[in-house]
């Protein structure tokens, strides 16, 4: 009597494959999944194959969330060096020894805020306002545009004066450089000044 042919299945050879994503059919039928299924779904492939074992979907995303709150912790702190006060409160700074006035040509007597200021021994100041009563001679003569935003640099470009210059350079020093202000450095910048009256300037 002849044996009946009969289909056994390897149930392990089957589990094999349906752990194998090789095997994953299905995969590509799947549609609408989201940047963040794909993205989960790669990483997860690639430690699973750098670890050399299966790591789960939810692990993956665990991971992700851990790395996004290093990295933000990260630029939080980067962020607080720098003294930013995007996610924390800068601490207040103590206040400067000396106060910086907005400069202004207009309306000023430069002859009574300089006698002023040498009376009482502030030759910063006296630097100031001969620096301004200059700009003011200059903006006159048309030698310049004057507008409260522009820096010294501005002047020296659109001047092209070398005794202005100069001045120019002694001001930025005492003014932003806190060069000390002497009363041999206020001479010397009138005498520059006196210079700049030469090239045409009406002092």
């Amino acid at each position: 009597m002849a044996t009946a042919d009969t289909l056994m299945l390897d149930s392990l050879q089957i589990a094999r494959w349906q752990h194998d994503d090789r095997y994953d059919y299905d995969r590509e039928l799947v549609s609408g999944k989201g940047v963040g299924s794909w993205l989960t779904e790669h990483i997860r492939r690639f430690l699973s194959d750098l670890f050399n074992t299966t790591i789960e979907s939810d692990t993956v995303v665990y991971v992700l969330i851990f790395a996004g709150a290093v990295v933000a912790g990260v630029v939080a702190w980067l962020l607080w060096k720098r003294g930013g006060s995007v996610f924390f409160w800068r601490k207040e700074r103590a206040p400067l020894d000396y106060t910086v006035e907005e400069d202004t040509i207009y309306g000023v007597d430069f002859e009574a805020e300089q006698a002023r200021a040498l009376a009482q021994g502030d030759y910063r100041q006296a630097v100031r306002w001969l620096y301004l009563q200059t700009l003011a001679a200059l903006s006159d003569a048309g030698k310049i545009d004057w507008q409260p935003q522009k820096t010294p640099m501005q002047y020296m470009r659109e001047a092209r004066d070398d005794a202005f210059s100069q001045l120019s350079r002694h001001f930025v020093r005492v003014r932003y450089g806190n060069f000390e202000a002497t009363p041999e450095l206020y001479e010397e910048m009138k005498q520059l000044r006196q210079a700049v009256g030469k090239g045409g300037v009406r002092l």
